[in-house]
C-alpha cells in the first residue's frame, strides 16, 4: 500500500511538473512574438479570463454537469437492461443487432435538428443526444458479454438445477460484468464528448454555449478558457471512472 501511494505521489509530481512546463513554453512562445495572441491568448490572459468571468463559468459547469449526469444515467440505465435482456434471448438479439448497428453508425449530433423541430430550442434536444451517445456502447457491450458466455458454465449451472435468476445473478452477471463497465467506460466519453456539442449547436446553454459565445465576441481568452475547463472535467470523470470499474471488478472477483 505505502509502495502504491509512493507511486501515486511520483506519477502526481510528475504531472504537475509537465503542466507548468507545458503553461512556461505556451506563455513565453507567445510572449517573445511566435504566435499572435489573438488567435492563441497566453495562459495570464486566460487566468484573468477565469477571474473575471468565474461566476458565468461556474454556471455554465453546473448546466452542463447536470445535463451529462441526466443523460448518462438514463441512457445507460435502459442499455444495460435492455443490452442483458437481448443478450439473453439470442434469437431477438440476432434480429435487433443489424439495426442497431446501422442507428449507431449514424453521428448523433445530426438527430439535432430533428429534435429541436419537435422539443423547441431547450434542453431537451441536448439530453436525448446525451441518452444516445450514452445508449449504444453501453448496450452493444453489455449484449455482447451476455451473448458470448461460455454454454458450458450455464450448463454446469443448469445440472446443479439452478434457477434461471439463480444463473443470472451468479453465473451471467458476473461473467459478463467486465464488458458492461466497459461499455459504461466508453459511454462516459461519448456522453461528455457529445453534450457540449449540442449545447454550442443550441448556442446558449452550458460550456458549449459558453465557447460558442466567446467565439462570437472574438473572446479567444474566455474559449480557451471553456475548452480548458472541458479538459479538466474530462481528466476527472476519467478518474472517477477509472476508479468505480476497479472497485467493482475488485468486489466481483
Amino acid at each position: 500500500m505505502i509502495n502504491k501511494n509512493k507511486l501515486a505521489v511520483r506519477k502526481l509530481y510528475l504531472f504537475s511538473i509537465a503542466v507548468v512546463l507545458a503553461l512556461l513554453f505556451w506563455e513565453a512562445i507567445i510572449r517573445i512574438g511566435l504566435v499572435n495572441p489573438i488567435f492563441l491568448p497566453p495562459p495570464s490572459s486566460v487566468a484573468k479570463a477565469l477571474i473575471q468571468n468565474y461566476p458565468y463559468l461556474l454556471n455554465s459547469i453546473l448546466i452542463t454537469l447536470a445535463d451529462f449526469a441526466i443523460a448518462y444515467i438514463i441512457g445507460t440505465s435502459i442499455a444495460v437492461i435492455t443490452g442483458f435482456c437481448f443478450g439473453w434471448m439470442r434469437k431477438a438479439s440476432i434480429a435487433i443487432t443489424p439495426i442497431l448497428l446501422m442507428f449507431s453508425t449514424i453521428p448523433i449530433v445530426t438527430f439535432i435538428p430533428l429534435f429541436i423541430m419537435n422539443f423547441g430550442l431547450n434542453r431537451i434536444p441536448i439530453l436525448l443526444c446525451g441518452i444516445l451517445g450514452a445508449f449504444f456502447p453501453s448496450f452493444m457491450n453489455t449484449m455482447s458479454g451476455v451473448k458470448n458466455i461460455d454454454k458450458k458454465y450455464i450448463e454446469v449451472a443448469q445440472n446443479f438445477h439452478a434457477s434461471d435468476y439463480q444463473i443470472l445473478k451468479r453465473v451471467v452477471l458476473p461473467a459478463s460484468l467486465p464488458h458492461i463497465i466497459n461499455g459504461l467506460r466508453v459511454s462516459v466519453q461519448t456522453t461528455f464528448m457529445i453534450i457540449p456539442v449540442a449545447e454550442m449547436i443550441l448556442g446558449d446553454i452550458g460550456l458549449g454555449g459558453f465557447i460558442w459565445k466567446s467565439a462570437d465576441l472574438f473572446r479567444t481568452d474566455m474559449m480557451v478558457l471553456g475548452q480548458l475547463t472541458l479538459g479538466v472535467l474530462g481528466i476527472t470523470l476519467y478518474g472517477i471512472n477509472y476508479k468505480f470499474k476497479s472497485t467493482i471488478l475488485k468486489r466481483w472477483k
